[in-house]
């Protein structure tokens, strides 16, 4: 079976992946509901996100993804000692997300942040989408779809609801 790319996030009712300031604190008082991550995550072969949210995992207490292969899309040095499995990548976005695809044994989680899950989607990237709709409006944030254009094409697959009011849902490109 040929790796997918899944974009797996959770994100406001409005549409925000984190607040003005990038934060994700808003995100705390649901994260005692289970929402099938560790069964998502033994179906990952690889890992691909942006610069800035590699730099805002570092800084969480404990490295979540250890025994994944993460790629860190960058155009600046990573520090000196990341996490084992770690690596960064450069170019085009395509070209990366065909080279893990080959590579990959497993899907390839899209970690994000916006600019880059808003890059492979606008380019027809992304097979699949699974979002965890918080029940929260921010107001403002950074929003996982941009304004570049219509993304057209999705299949819903799948809808599961949680007793905390979060919504799963799940599409494939169409």
């Amino acid at each position: 079976m040929t790796a997918r790319v899944i974009l797996y996030a959770a994100m406001s009712i409005d549409g925000c992946l984190a607040d003005e300031e990038g934060g994700i604190g808003w995100l705390a008082p649901f994260d005692a509901q289970d929402y099938g991550m560790a069964g998502f995550l033994a179906r990952i072969g690889a890992l691909l996100t942006g610069r800035a949210t590699y730099d805002q995992v570092r800084d969480f207490a404990e490295w979540p993804y250890a025994g994944k292969r993460v790629v860190v899309l960058t155009h600046r040095p990573l520090d000196p000692n990341p996490p084992a499995g770690v690596e960064a990548a450069e170019g085009d976005l395509g070209a990366v997300i065909a080279r893990l695809k080959a590579e990959t044994a497993g899907d390839i989680w899209l970690l994000g942040g916006a600019a880059v899950a808003q890059a492979a989607m606008a380019r027809g990237l992304v097979d699949r989408l699974e979002l965890f709709v918080i029940p929260v409006t921010l107001g403002a944030g950074i929003r996982l779809f941009g304004t570049s254009g219509a993304l057209q094409g999705w299949r819903l697959a799948a809808t599961r609801s949680f007793p905390n009011g979060v919504v799963e849902l799940d599409y494939d490109r169409g």
